[in-house]
């Protein structure tokens, strides 16, 4: 966050892939500069894709109304071409002391050698994708912001099911903040908020497999099957697969596989980081096959695997449309016999 101390600096070039990072440091600086009653005559918005530089140019040269400051937004301005941008650094060699004049973009087109002029005047911000710890830290930040604490569990299931996008994660954390009573918030509570978002993944089809939720599985499926696309975060395209039974099929055998070996070895071991460990899966993955697990006896897991690998042969062979086979492998696995001592 740009850090603002006695006076504004007249021009700030924000970029990058971020756009929740951006719109936060542009807020911050708005909030800076103007209050509520101030930026109907003296904040300004303005598009690189639409706008002129002499447009801009000539409403930061104005004078502001009834406020210390000018504020000026100048959005996608990596579209702005090389002439115009020249046009523009010309203004920002000699800027108004009474405007704030705030360039965005995802990218730097025609910006990108003048880091060092803006700098002479202003601030070069970039807004990159918050990775590995960066994302972990954020999500912990924005969560004591909000006065909760999120365990570490939830943070991995988090950035495992939702993405690194930062709006999603945002909404979540707020719906969740929102719902919640205690201030320690752990997977169970995230999952609970997360279940009502749709989320189309290869993972929920899996989930909704070990849940027993039929018709949520044959939803997701016959929606993927028709699409052919396979998303594996909710922030993603997905990828388009020519064939995608073979892989989904592939994805259900080794859900059924771990959710049969986790329930095994949990029998003999209740220590969910031992386990967690010894399969290289995260202990909130762990937690959710254990709670899947008991929906089934390790006889009906064994037997289910059994019938992936029944369906991959008949699939090979052709015995039937693969569309159905799948199917009725999905309805046989949801219709598994419920069990009653566990």
């Amino acid at each position: 966050m740009a850090k603002l101390e006695d006076e504004i600096y007249p021009v700030y070039f924000i970029y990058g892939p971020e756009s929740y990072l951006i719109h936060r440091e542009v807020q911050y600086l708005l909030n800076q500069a103007l209050s509520l009653k101030e930026r109907g005559l003296n904040f300004h918005i303005f598009n690189g894709r639409e706008h002129k530089s002499q447009e801009i140019v000539q409403s930061a040269q104005t004078l502001p109304m009834f406020s210390k400051y000018r504020f000026i937004l100048v959005n996608e301005a990596d579209q702005i071409d090389e002439e115009e941008v020249e046009r523009l650094l010309n203004y920002i060699e000699n800027p108004s002391p009474t405007t704030c004049l705030v360039f965005t973009a995802e990218v730097l087109g025609c910006w990108k050698n003048h880091q060092e002029k803006i700098e002479k005047v202003g601030k070069w911000i970039e807004c990159a994708r918050l990775k590995g710890k960066s994302l972990t830290s954020w999500l912990q930040g924005r969560a004591k912001e909000k006065g909760r604490t999120l365990s570490e569990d939830a943070v991995n299931y988090l950035i495992e099911v939702v993405g690194d996008n930062l709006y999603d994660l945002e909404n979540i954390l707020e719906m969740v903040s929102l719902g919640s009573a205690g201030k320690i918030i752990g997977t169970s509570e995230v999952e609970g908020f997360i279940s009502g978002v749709k989320y189309n993944t290869v993972f929920d089809l899996t989930d909704a497999i070990g849940q027993k939720d039929l018709k949520k599985a044959i939803g997701i499926l016959e929606k993927t099957i028709e699409t052919k696309i396979i998303p594996f975060k909710k922030d993603e395209q997905g990828v388009k697969m020519a064939q995608p039974i073979p892989f989904l099929l592939s994805q259900i055998a080794k859900h059924y596989w771990r959710m049969w070996v986790v329930k095994q070895m949990n029998t003999h071991c209740p220590d969910i980081e031992v386990i967690a460990k010894e399969l290289d899966l995260k202990p909130w993955m762990v937690r959710k096959l254990i709670d899947q697990g008991k929906n089934f006896s390790e006889a009906s897991l064994r037997k289910g695997i059994e019938k992936c690998y029944q369906t991959d042969l008949a699939i090979k062979r052709t015995y039937g449309p693969e569309g159905l086979l799948i199917e009725k492998l999905v309805i046989d696995l949801c219709g598994s016999e419920p069990i009653k001592n566990y």
